[in-house]
């Protein structure tokens, strides 16, 4: 997907501008499966039936109160580095 894509999805989203490179850099760095997760989520806004870890979209966005985008972030980092990213998770890092 191309960044300016991306850009778009991140203001429509209500990422600060400060926010929007970051995210962005992130974002075209996903795992295989997030990254198809996420383009899907772009085109259709379906919510994917994705779990990494014990832990699933749908849960970070609802019980997690996180963003769409930042929940793709969260998955794709419980799928790079599991202990770390769960460690955080389980002390409140969001």
């Amino acid at each position: 997907m191309e960044r300016e894509v991306i850009k778009e999805i991140l203001h429509r989203e209500g990422y600060p501008e400060f926010m929007i490179e970051p995210t962005i850099d992130k974002v075209e760095k996903f795992a295989e499966v997030v990254a198809k997760s996420f383009n899907e989520w772009c085109a259709n806004n379906t919510k994917p039936n994705l779990e990494v870890e014990g832990f699933s979209f749908n849960d970070l966005v609802t019980k997690w109160g996180m963003k769409p985008i930042g929940a793709f972030i969260t998955l794709d980092w419980l799928l790079r580095d599991p202990e770390k990213a769960k460690n955080s998770l389980r002390r409140g890092i969001r």
